[in-house]
């Protein structure tokens, strides 16, 4: 599991980010890659879960069904 917290807002950086359009397309309306990461004030967790394939568990999960 992965917590990402973001910094206050203000009022006129929200709305250039909305301008922007890049949150119309992603889930949770902000890409950590992209311009959405710059919001970002700490992550805590692995940044895989965030960013795609949590590949840690995925190696776990198969170990025990290739067992």
């Amino acid at each position: 599991m992965s917590h990402v917290h973001f910094r206050r807002l203000t009022d006129r950086e929200i709305a250039a980010y909305v301008r922007s359009r890049e949150p119309l397309d992603k889930a949770g309306a902000y890409g950590i890659q992209g311009e959405g990461g710059q919001f970002v004030d700490r992550i805590a967790g692995p940044l895989d879960n965030i960013i795609g394939l949590p590949v840690g568990c995925l190696a776990t999960v198969l170990q025990r069904v290739i067992r």
